[in-house]
């Protein structure tokens, strides 16, 4: 025995903190002495617990409050392979059980309190669906004798099932890590999701299972749960459509209620906003001012008819009448911004007024062509009418028209809805102008004035909303997710049904962007649900919509989609084109797409207006070099060069013009591998990096939808190839994707480069492990002068207590005497501070937890001490990209994931790439977790042979295979090098 068995009753009670709990879990599996005492305390609870359920006229028994307390808890505590022998142990000492029983599966209440469905036929059994309040009573624990049979029985759906009933999502996804792969399993899986407020998840989960089997009743169920939590009404009641009409008893039912009451809702919504705003629209006309209980409803539509029914006031009467009106409104933002309004209109010379107000109400009705705009602006300019000048500067769609004028109207009314609108529409500005990243700030900034009381928060969920299609543009998914729920969360607690309708369209196509699937058909279809007397609403969603089943190698549904939206007889969108020039290569074309390409082409090329940044230029030329170069190679090969060219002057400021190139260069290296064209396919590969064309030892690998294309040059430089067109499923992972010739072509090669596109580019196992090779990433720094060796090492960090990481090993120095080491330590080691200390260096080690949070970055995060303002402890690619590493150091991310990337079509997105390109000339870093009690007796060596001049690719080699024959520790082969 040692110390850690005093603290054996502590363990079961729950009472050690999360840190010393987990490190005696691990003493336990091994102790058999805590082992024997375990059962020991266990048999004295199962003693008390027969005496407390006894039958017949015995005396009370009162159990200890410590027994007590472990009967919540033991479960939750012991090692899961520790708790099924002791459940076994159990088995022998109790009497048997049925796993059929009531009681296993709550059977005994009248109702249930687990709203979703489980597989297991026990726990399906229909019982009415019953919230818990709190004060209720929980669900008695899971007893161990119930365990120990189901144990016995070999019944794992079974136990993952009880825990799931009793609101235990941790031990229930233990066990389901048990089951093999099954559309059950899915399902199973998405309830658990469900518990844990995972309702995207869940969806993905469902829609895997009913892709298997369509008519999975539990998963139509669970996936109904999902859009119903993700607040798309609509489709979650076509979900549970499905599963009425499986007339199963109780459940059909129960679903055709839900089904029912979502669309009453979801029609009761849209029609108390469209409701409103005729009566607002009527207000603008001269008609009846909005009632109070209209106001307080809609705060944020009726503010905005305010303003134009004050512009259409043709006289004092009418101005006088608004007041109620402005005195709730100011109530509710706070001010008197509308009162003074009021006061300045009911000034006005309405004589002179009342032409140019009568003049107005035809521009909000669309009555009046640009030219009879221009006028109209003109007049009120020369009449200073302000107000109205303000409100027919919208009009004009390009935001870089007028932009100093407006904004000089806006801030003169000292009202925060006009200083906020004006923000908004520069940044607009900005993003037509090509500077994303200026509009970026500029919206950030704005929305510090938007606090958590929702004053104004018709304009902030504005300005979130425009940040997300800014992040958006510039290819930010996790932010513009994380921006357009911050804008749709506002837009439904102020019932802004046409909002909410446009945000739905956004984030499906912020999903498409991330890669989730089947959130965005989810939102997607909604919005076709929820307008379908509106054709000319479709566009977009069908568009999507085909890209998604595109995405997913469904061609025929792509199209399908696609035909679906030119039954609404408008030009195709820039999206819906992106669609038919991606589908020219499959047998899902069409004969008459080269003329609608065509002329939705033209069509988008002349309405500025529909152009959202200055990259949609260049994307445009590639859409069309894309489509034609399946059809005619010659036009379609110049069209995709004249993209890259127009692409060019673009790329540090505009996301869209880098996606045209890179996805022109996709389309070039494609054609020229299809047709047996190795060596221009090579060249291809080594431009677009702006790498000389690789003599020996080289290796170009892309990868697009079902397409594959490889080129290899061996030690001779004699060229292989290979193409293929055979993918039936998004590539995962990259192990054996290089067919086994071009393996064996390299073997006499000193070391590999690679040139690999996303999404190949940093995933791990692309050549074997015996090979030398290296990501090749940018060409190597120009020659320079040598610099002052710099060697910087990040340890020790303070890792923030809520994320309950465990401490690593003390970091400490092979050579405590050298003078070129500097170290970050402890407090010091922030992102600010390791950023600031980076810029010399010529060596850096970061030693220090890594997590894969797709919630908070792309990529992995490097866990560092806290921020003493703000409290950020993240180190992400974002905040890598931009910076300049003078000292072109060699970089070693000694953390878990570190290599981890997202992979999108024109972008490898994580750390190891974003140091590269920051001037790193190697990065080493696992895609794996490391252990940390290896990771220095690794490292150590390969940095120290590095320094000596050894090429890093034959370092990472020979250390690789040494450790895997001495050690046999897998985790080395996840180490990859990037130069």
């Amino acid at each position: 025995m040692n110390e850690l068995c005093d603290t054996l009753e502590t363990f079961i009670d729950g009472e050690l903190a999360p840190v010393d709990a987990e490190n005696f879990r691990h003493h336990l599996t091994r102790c058999h002495a805590c082992e024997a005492r375990m059962k020991e305390l266990l048999a004295l609870e199962l003693i008390a617990d027969d005496a407390l359920h006894a039958s017949g006229d015995t005396l009370p028994f009162v159990r200890p409050p410590s027994l007590l307390k472990r009967r919540r808890t033991w479960m939750m505590v012991v090692p899961l392979a520790l708790a099924a022998g002791l459940a076994a142990w159990v088995l022998v000492t109790r009497p048997a059980s049925s796993t059929d029983s009531s009681e296993l599966w709550l059977g005994q209440t009248p109702g249930r309190t687990l709203e979703a469905r489980l597989t297991h036929p026990g726990a399906d059994r229909h019982r009415p669906y019953e919230v818990m309040r709190s004060g209720g009573d929980k669900p008695r624990a899971l007893s161990l004798r119930e365990l120990a049979k189901l144990e016995e029985a070999g019944d794992e759906r079974g136990i993952a099932s009880a825990y799931l009933l009793r609101g235990d999502p941790a031990q229930a996804g233990a066990f389901l890590d048990k089951l093999d792969a099954s559309p059950d399993l899915d399902s199973d899986r998405a309830a658990l999701a469900l518990q844990r407020g995972a309702p995207e998840e869940a969806l993905a989960l469902a829609d895997r299972a009913l892709k298997q089997r369509p008519e999975h009743a539990q998963a139509l169920w669970n996936r109904g749960l999902a859009l119903k939590a993700l607040g798309l009404s609509l489709q979650a009641a076509e979900a549970f459509d499905r599963v009425a009409a499986m007339k199963e008893p109780g459940w059909s039912d129960e679903a055709a209620q839900r089904a029912t009451e979502l669309r009453r809702q979801e029609e009761e919504q849209r029609k108390g906003w469209k409701g409103a705003k005729q009566r607002c629209d009527d207000m603008v006309l001269g008609g009846g001012v909005l009632s109070p209980a209209e106001v307080e409803r809609y705060p944020g539509l009726s503010r905005l008819c305010f303003y134009d029914a004050l512009r259409t006031a043709t006289l004092a009467e009418r101005v006088e009448s608004l007041r109620p009106l402005a005195v709730q409104l100011d109530r509710v933002d706070g001010g008197t911004h509308l009162e003074d309004a009021l006061r300045r209109a009911a000034r006005v010379d309405f004589e002179a007024r009342a032409p140019l107000a009568k003049e107005y109400v035809r521009l909000t009705r669309g009555e009046l062509a640009p030219a009879a705009r221009d006028t109209l602006i003109a007049k009120l300019r020369e009449a200073r009418q302000e107000d109205i000048l303000l409100g027919a500067l919208l009009f004009v769609s390009d935001p870089r028209q007028h932009e100093e004028e407006y904004r000089a109207l806006a801030l003169a009314t000292k009202d925060p809805w006009f200083a906020l609108l004006a923000e908004e529409r520069q940044a607009k500005a900005d993003l037509q102008r090509g500077q994303a990243p200026r509009a970026l700030t500029r919206l950030t900034v704005a929305l510090r004035t938007c606090d958590s009381e929702q004053r104004f928060s018709y304009r902030c969920l504005e300005l979130l909303r425009n940040l997300s299609l800014v992040e958006r543009q510039l290819h930010r998914p996790v932010e513009a997710r994380t921006h357009g729920l911050a804008a749709l969360a506002r837009a439904r607690g102020g019932r802004e049904w046409s909002k909410e309708f446009r945000l739905i369209q956004e984030l499906g196509q912020v999903a498409i962007f991330h890669g989730d699937l089947s959130l965005a058909r989810a939102y997607m279809e909604e919005a076709i649900l929820r307008t379908p007397e509106r054709c000319e609403d479709h566009e977009l969603p069908y568009a999507n919509l085909a890209l998604a089943y595109y995405r997913t190698f469904d061609f025929a549904g792509a199209r399908e989609q696609l035909d679906r939206a030119a039954k609404c007889g408008r030009p195709p969108s820039l999206a819906r084109a992106f669609v038919i020039a991606d589908l020219a290569h499959t047998h899902a074309r069409s004969d008459m797409d080269a003329d609608l390409l065509t002329r939705g082409l033209a069509a988008i090329r002349t309405t500025p207006a529909s152009l959202e940044a200055a990259g949609d230029g260049p994307m445009l030329r590639h859409i069309e070099g894309r489509f034609f170069v399946e059809q005619d190679r010659r036009r379609g090969q110049a069209l995709l060069r004249q993209a890259i060219t127009e692409a060019a002057p673009l790329l540090a400021s505009d996301v869209t013009a880098r996606k045209a190139r890179v996805y022109s260069y996709t389309s070039l290296i494609l054609d020229a591998a299809h047709h047996g064209e190795l060596e221009k396919a090579l060249a291809l590969f080594a431009e677009e990096r702006s790498l000389a064309l690789p003599e020996r030892c080289a290796l170009g690998v892309t990868v697009d939808d079902e397409r594959t294309a490889l080129v290899a040059r061996d030690a001779s430089g004699r060229l292989l190839g290979h193409y293929d067109a055979d993918r039936r499923q998004r590539l995962e992972g990259v192990e054996g994707l290089v067919p086994a010739k071009l393996v064996d072509a390299l073997r006499d090669c000193p070391s590999v480069d690679v040139l690999a596109r996303p999404p190949v580019l940093g995933k791990p196992g692309l050549l074997p492990p015996d090979l030398a090779w290296t990501y090749r990433v940018a060409p190597p720094p120009p020659a320079s002068s040598p610099h002052a060796q710099r060697r910087l090492v990040v340890a020790d960090v303070n890792a923030p207590a809520e994320l309950r990481l465990p401490s690593l090993r003390a970091w400490s120095p092979p050579d405590a005497e050298d003078s070129s080491l500097s170290t970050l330590k402890g407090a010091s080691a922030t992102p600010t501070q390791v950023l600031r200390a980076m810029h010399e260096a010529t060596e850096v080690q970061i030693h220090a937890h890594g997590v894969v949070d797709p919630h908070v970055a792309d990529g992995s995060l490097l866990v560092l001490s806290p921020e003493e303002q703000g409290g950020r402890y993240a180190l992400t690619a974002a905040d890598v990209q931009g910076q300049r590493l003078l000292g072109r150091p060699v970089v070693l991310l000694a953390a878990c994931h570190a290599a981890h990337s997202t992979t999108y079509f024109h972008e490898t997105f994580g750390l190891p790439v974003a140091f590269v390109e920051a001037g790193a000339r190697a990065v080493l870093a696992a895609t794996q977790e490391i252990p940390d009690t290896e990771a220095s007796a690794f490292f150590e060596p390969v940095l120290e042979r590095i320094r000596a001049g050894i090429p890093a690719a034959l370092v990472l080699r020979d250390a690789r295979q040494d450790w895997l024959r001495s050690r046999g520790s897998a985790w080395v082969r996840q180490v990859l090098l990037f130069e």
